[in-house]
C-alpha cells in the first residue's frame, strides 16, 4: 500500500521551519493513521555564554530542545500542537493544563488563543517565533514578567467552581494575616458513584464567627442540594513590616489535607490555617457542626500583577468535603480543585440607554455574541431590527458583562450561565424580538444542507467575531443563493471600526475586502500606524489564553460598536440591490471622542480560475495594466504584483501593483523585470502594510492571446524556489488573462496553468 503523502501545507510548514532562524533541524517522524503528521524541531535556545558552554540554562532548559509537532490532518484550519521532551520541568509558567492521566508530555502554551489564528494571519514563521520565544523566556525565567503579568497557578482539572468578589475578598489579605471566616451558599450536585460537584458563592463581606455559624442544607431533588456554609480565607502575615511576597511559581500539586498545609507553608500561613481547621476538625467529630464543604482559599501577593488584573494578590481556592468521621483533626482527607469565577459587580457594568424603534425587521444572521456582537444586536434590536438568527458556540463567563451589552440576573451569582447564543436570545426576546439560536460554528452551520437552507433565508450574515480564520473559510464557501456575508469588528487595539460588506455572490468576499482594506490602511499614515505598529499586532504568551480581546474601555467600545451598527442597520433597510462590496472604517480622533469615518464601494473581482486556484484580480489593478500596456504599443510590459494569498481559499488577491524598475527590457520578443530600486520599494511595502500585504509574483504583456511560454515556466519554477507559498506569474494578452502559479512540493515545482477571458 503507497504511504500517503505528505500535503503541500505541511511540506511548506516544514520548508519555513528549516529556514528558521532558531531551528537547527527539522525531522519527519511519522505519519499517523488518523491522517496527523509529526515532525521534530530542533531550536537552539540563545543562552549567556557561561550556560551555553554546560549546554543547560540552571532553569532546566537545554541549548537545543528537540520539540515534537503534530499537524493535524485538516492543517492549517486547524491548529497544530507542540509537545516538549518528556522530562522537561513542569514547574514553568504557560503550560497547557493537560491531564496527567492522558500521559502526555508538556505542552508549551506559546500563543493567545488558537495558534491557527495566527498562522492564517502572520504565517508559520511566526508560530515559531512564539515557540522560540517560549523556550527563551523559559530558560531565562522569565515568562513571567510584569509586562504580560504574573501567571496564576496551573491546574490540570477542576473538580468544583467558587464564585467570588475578587476585590472585596482581597481586602481580607490584611497585613497582620488574620484569617476570617465568611459565609457562603452552595448547590451540590450528585453525579452516582460517589461522584459530585459543587458550586459555591462566598460573601466576602459577611463574616460569622464559626462557633456559631449556621450551617444548612436541603434537597431540591435527588441530586440537588443547597445549603448554607462557611469558608476559611487566610494570608500571610508581613514580614519586618513588610508585605510578604511570593516569588516562587510551583504547579498544582495538592489532593490531600497534608498537601494543603504543605501548600500553607509556602505561602507562609500554616500557623493560621491549621488553628482554624483543627476547630473545624474537632466540632465536626463532636456532632457540633455539620458535614459541608468547606472552602480554603489562599490570599497570595505577587511580585506584580497577575495575567489580565491589576492586583498582585492571587486568589488560590481548596475546597475541603467534609463528612463526618473523615479523619481531618488527624490530617487526612482529601482536597478538591476549585475553578474561580468572578462575581458580577455593579462597576462593570455600564447600561445601554435608547428607545426601541418598532418596525419590521429582515431576516439577518449575526455571527458571534460577544461584546461587539452584543452591543450590536441590541443597538439594531432597539430600533426593531433585531438579529433574527444568533450563532455563537462559546459560553457566557461573568467577565464577559464588563463590556458585554446584557445585565446579569441580580438573582444569580455569577451572573446567567448558558450559551452566549442562548443568553443574547433570552434578551432579545423582551424587545419581543426573539431569534433563532444555534449553537455552534459557522462551519458546521454551512456545512449542511439545513445550515445553508436558513442562512439562505437571510438578507444579511454579520461576522462579529474578528476572526481571520473564519473570515477565509466563508469567502471560499459557495452555494446556491448564497446570502450576502458581512464582518464588523476593532482593529489597531481597539482604535478602528471596520465594516466590510460582500458584493453578490460573494464578489467581492470578506478575504477580498480585506486585502483592499490593507491597501487603503497602508496609504494612511495615521491609520496604518495604529492598526500596524508593534502594540496592536503584539501576541502575548500565556495561560490564562482566555479569550482574544482587546483591553479597552466599555464606553469606547461603545461608541465604535454604534457606529457599525448604524452601518449594518443602514443596509438593512436597503431595499435596493447592489452590485457592489463596501469598506466602512472609522476611527477615534486625537480629542478621544470624535470619531472619523469613510465608506468605499469595492467592485467585483476579474476571477480567473485553474482547477481549485483562483486569481482574484482588483478591476483598478486591470485598469493599471491595460494602461501600461496601452503605453508601450508593439511591446511586452509588465511589473510586479502585490495582494495576498489565501491558503484557505487557495486564492490570489492581487490589489496593487509595483511599476516595473527602470532597467527592464521591453521588446516585442519578451519583457525581462529589471531590478534597480525594486529591493527598495519592496521593503517599503512590507514596511507600510505591516507585512500584510507582499509580493505575489510578477506580471507581462503577450501581444496576442497565448498561454505561458516555455520561458515563462521555467522563470516560474526557478522563482518557487525563493518563496514558501506559490509564486504567480500573471499574462495579460488582448482577449484577457492567463495565469501560472509554481510552488515547490518536495524538491518538484508543480505549475498550473489556465486562460480564461475577462
Amino acid at each position: 500500500m503507497a504511504e500517503t503523502p505528505v500535503p503541500l501545507t505541511v511540506q511548506r510548514a516544514l520548508r519555513i521551519s528549516a529556514t528558521h532562524p532558531a531551528v537547527r533541524d527539522v525531522r519527519l517522524v511519522t505519519r499517523h493513521k488518523d491522517g496527523s503528521i509529526w515532525a521534530e524541531l530542533d531550536v537552539e535556545q540563545e543562552l549567556p555564554s557561561t550556560w551555553r558552554a554546560a549546554g543547560v540554562s540552571p532553569s532546566g532548559v537545554q541549548a537545543v530542545e528537540t520539540v515534537t509537532i503534530r499537524f493535524p490532518p485538516d492543517f492549517p484550519r486547524s491548529s497544530p500542537r507542540a509537545f516538549l521532551r518528556e522530562t522537561f520541568d513542569r514547574a514553568h509558567p504557560h503550560l497547557l493544563p493537560v491531564p496527567k492521566s492522558l500521559g502526555l508530555p508538556p505542552q508549551p502554551c506559546v500563543v493567545q488563543a488558537y495558534p491557527s489564528e495566527l498562522i492564517q494571519a502572520r504565517g508559520f514563521s511566526a508560530y515559531l517565533d512564539q515557540l522560540a520565544e517560549w523556550l527563551d523566556k523559559a530558560a531565562m525565567l522569565e515568562l513571567n514578567n510584569p509586562r504580560h503579568g504574573w501567571e496564576p497557578v496551573r491546574r490540570d482539572h477542576l473538580d468544583d467552581e467558587i464564585i467570588l468578589d475578587p476585590d472585596e475578598i482581597r481586602e481580607l489579605a490584611v497585613s497582620s494575616g488574620e484569617y476570617f471566616v465568611v459565609e457562603t451558599n452552595y448547590l451540590r450536585f450528585e453525579l452516582g458513584d460517589d461522584k459530585r460537584t459543587m458550586r459555591v458563592a462566598i460573601e466576602a463581606d459577611h463574616r460569622v464567627d464559626l462557633a456559631t455559624a449556621k450551617c444548612s442544607e436541603k434537597a431540591l431533588s435527588k441530586v440537588a442540594f443547597r445549603g448554607r456554609g462557611i469558608a476559611l480565607v487566610v494570608s500571610a502575615p508581613d514580614t519586618d513590616g513588610l508585605p510578604t511576597v511570593i516569588n516562587r511559581a510551583v504547579p498544582e500539586d495538592v489532593e490531600t489535607v497534608q498537601g494543603l498545609q504543605r501548600r500553607a507553608e509556602l505561602y507562609r500561613c500554616r500557623t493560621a490555617l491549621m488553628a482554624k481547621l483543627d476547630h473545624v476538625a474537632l466540632m465536626l467529630d463532636n456532632g457540633q457542626f455539620p458535614a459541608s464543604p468547606l472552602p480554603v482559599v489562599f490570599l497570595v501577593r505577587r511580585p506584580f500583577p497577575l495575567v489580565g488584573s491589576s492586583s498582585n494578590i492571587e486568589i488560590c481556592p481548596y475546597l475541603i468535603d467534609l463528612r463526618p468521621g473523615g479523619g481531618l483533626l488527624r490530617g487526612v482527607g482529601d482536597v478538591r480543585l476549585c475553578g474561580v469565577r468572578d462575581d458580577i459587580s455593579i462597576k462593570l457594568l455600564r447600561r445601554a440607554s435608547g428607545d426601541p424603534v418598532t418596525a419590521e425587521r429582515p431576516r439577518w444572521a449575526l455571527l458571534g455574541c460577544g461584546s461587539v456582537g452584543s452591543k450590536i444586536a441590541v443597538h439594531a434590536a432597539r430600533r426593531g431590527l433585531g438579529p433574527t438568527d444568533v450563532i455563537d458556540r462559546a459560553l457566557m463567563s461573568p467577565h464577559n458583562y464588563a463590556r458585554h451589552a446584557l445585565l446579569p440576573d441580580p438573582d444569580v451569582r455569577g451572573g446567567v450561565v448558558g450559551y452566549k447564543a442562548d443568553v443574547l436570545a433570552q434578551a432579545l426576546s423582551g424587545f419581543q424580538q426573539q431569534p433563532r439560536v444555534e449553537v455552534g460554528t459557522v462551519e458546521e452551520l454551512c456545512g449542511s444542507e439545513r445550515g445553508r437552507a436558513e442562512l439562505s433565508k437571510c438578507r444579511l450574515v454579520v461576522n462579529t467575531t474578528g476572526s481571520s480564520l473564519l473570515r477565509e473559510v466563508v469567502s471560499s464557501l459557495n452555494w446556491p443563493e448564497r446570502p450576502i456575508f458581512a464582518d464588523a469588528h476593532l482593529l489597531g487595539a481597539g482604535s478602528i471600526a471596520y465594516a466590510a460588506f460582500e458584493g453578490p455572490n460573494g464578489n467581492p468576499s470578506l478575504s477580498d475586502l480585506a486585502a483592499e482594506s490593507y491597501r487603503i490602511l497602508a496609504r494612511d499614515e495615521a491609520l496604518r500606524a495604529k492598526v500596524f505598529d508593534a502594540e496592536a499586532q503584539a501576541i502575548d504568551i500565556g495561560q490564562g489564553c482566555g479569550a482574544v480581546t482587546f483591553p479597552m474601555p466599555d464606553d469606547r467600545l461603545g461608541a465604535l460598536a454604534a457606529g457599525l451598527c448604524q452601518t449594518v442597520c443602514g443596509r438593512l433597510l436597503d431595499q435596493g440591490q447592489r452590485a457592489a462590496g463596501s469598506l466602512h472604517l472609522g476611527h477615534v480622533l486625537a480629542d478621544g471622542l470624535s470619531q472619523r469615518w469613510t465608506s468605499v464601494d469595492i467592485e467585483p473581482r476579474i476571477v480567473v480560475t485553474s482547477g481549485d486556484l483562483e486569481v482574484r484580480i482588483s478591476p483598478r489593478v486591470d485598469a493599471e495594466i491595460r494602461s501600461t500596456i496601452a503605453a508601450q504599443p508593439g511591446a511586452e510590459t509588465g511589473g510586479v504584483i502585490v495582494g495576498r494569498y489565501s491558503q484557505i481559499g487557495d486564492a490570489f488577491q492581487i490589489v496593487d501593483l509595483l511599476p516595473a524598475p527602470p532597467d527592464s527590457v521591453f521588446s516585442a520578443e519578451r519583457f525581462v523585470l529589471g531590478v534597480e530600486g525594486l529591493r527598495g520599494s519592496v521593503r517599503r511595502l512590507l514596511e507600510q502594510s505591516g507585512g500584510s500585504l507582499y509580493v505575489l509574483g510578477t506580471w507581462h504583456s503577450h501581444l496576442v492571446p497565448s498561454g505561458p511560454s516555455v520561458l515563462d515556466i521555467a522563470t516560474a519554477t526557478r522563482l518557487a524556489v525563493r518563496q514558501h507559498f506559490p509564486v504567480l506569474m500573471l499574462i495579460a494578452h488582448p482577449d484577457g488573462y492567463s495565469v501560472l502559479a509554481a510552488e515547490l512540493a518536495g524538491h518538484v515545482a508543480v505549475n498550473i496553468e489556465k486562460r480564461l477571458p475577462v
